[in-house]
């Protein structure tokens, strides 16, 4: 299983952005992907709801809402709130490995990573910049994030680095500029890579490539590139969004063809492949694509003849995130910022995590541990749940 974290995401309002000429409208990271069967904007400008129907046109079917809390192991609680209180970062953990938790202090001109060492209680600087750091993630031992220069008339320079947690080695991984309106690579990871995207954009065209980067091997591999022209007509694919897990990349994409424009939601194996709009988070196991959007978690299966199943929200702005996969049918996703809940697409339920609390960060979970942090008033907890040894 993989841990990774997304730009913070507190706010439930939309966040609008353009790239390479594409406007995109979301909350706030092998074999070739078929390009066939380009549908019309009319035949997509439908709500999300439509992917509750499965390929067999079926009603997709709505998981049980239990409301008795459930445990899922032996959990441990730390107090943050006088170590927050001295630093300008957001609630939530960026990365948490064995007792130590990474965060982000961000000031106007420096950005400092601390780790908070939950065993000694001590707080320390692992690495400080001048540069904007806009997100960090992590797997194993090693740290990772994106460093960003002042924006400049060309465009915006950013640099993906590594620590080494064990040896305080910092290595650069990959240099860009982002021009013509294109975002900096956003990371991702698995328990053996870490994947990103670069976008080389010019007046005439915007290339999207997929990077690989070996955690056993070190090496860099291009795992494939997607052309879209921005001449008068645009033409082609533009990636948005990706995400990486060990079953696989899954993108978040826009098919031109002739300048009408189509979101795709694909994997790179050719497991899945549909038409998809308003999406806020995604995230995928070996069996089961889960979908995040306003007023619904969907689940809908891979290589599964399985219906679509469903969750509705406390409301239909409520909106649906952190998605974290804990096996090919256990997952964790936060609903609204208020409560963590935890789906048994096995057993067709969904019961709360957590209380419904003031505000609750986006979870994390890696090798068996799952990590999320409360805030209520001027206090905020740390919270480890130790999966391994339970039978969750």
């Amino acid at each position: 299983m993989k841990l990774h974290h997304f730009a913070s995401i507190f706010c439930l309002s939309t966040i609008v952005w353009t790239t390479a000429g594409c406007t995109m409208m979301e909350e706030q990271a092998t074999p070739h992907v078929a390009q066939k069967n380009v549908a019309s904007p009319e035949q997509v400008n439908t709500s999300l709801k439509k992917a509750t129907t499965d390929s067999k046109n079926q009603q997709a079917i709505e998981l049980e809402k239990q409301s008795e809390r459930i445990t899922l192991g032996q959990t441990k609680t730390y107090d943050l709130s006088s170590l927050l209180s001295k630093h300008r970062v957001s609630i939530d953990p960026q990365y948490a490995y064995q007792n130590q938790m990474f965060y982000l202090d961000l000031q106007e001109n420096k950005s400092t990573i601390y780790t908070y060492d939950t065993k000694r209680q001590h707080n320390k600087i692992v690495h400080a910049t001048k540069h904007a750091i806009p997100m960090m993630t992590g797997t194993g031992e090693f740290l990772l994030w994106v460093e960003t220069e002042q924006p400049t008339k060309t465009g915006v320079k950013w640099s993906i680095r590594q620590l080494k947690i064990t040896t305080n080695q910092v290595t650069t991984l990959d240099v860009g500029e982002s021009r013509f309106d294109t975002s900096p690579p956003r990371i991702d990871v698995t328990s053996t890579r870490v994947s990103w995207i670069t976008q080389e954009a010019t007046a005439q065209k915007t290339v999207s490539t997929i990077k690989t980067y070996s955690l056993k091997t070190g090496k860099i591999t291009p795992l494939q590139s997607f052309i879209l022209k921005t001449g008068k007509v645009r033409d082609g694919l533009f990636t948005y969004e990706h995400r990486d897990s060990d079953d696989g990349v899954t993108l978040y994409t826009s098919h031109f063809n002739n300048g009408k424009n189509v979101r795709v939601l694909e994997t790179l194996d050719g497991a899945y492949k549909k038409e998809i709009s308003g999406l806020i988070d995604f995230s995928r196991s070996g069996t089961y694509l889960a979908l995040g959007t306003e007023g619904d978690a969907i689940f809908q299966p891979i290589g599964l003849d399985e219906q679509t199943l469903n969750y509705s929200a406390s409301s239909a702005q409520t909106t649906i995130d952190g998605i974290q996969f804990l096996s090919n049918t256990q997952v964790i996703f936060r609903e609204g910022i208020h409560q963590l809940m935890y789906a048994n697409l096995k057993a067709k339920t969904v019961a709360p995590l957590t209380n419904f609390e003031e505000l609750v960060s986006i979870p994390l979970y890696h090798d068996g541990v799952l990590a999320y942090s409360i805030t209520n008033g001027t206090k905020t907890t740390y919270h480890l749940v130790n999966l391994k040894a339970s039978n969750y």
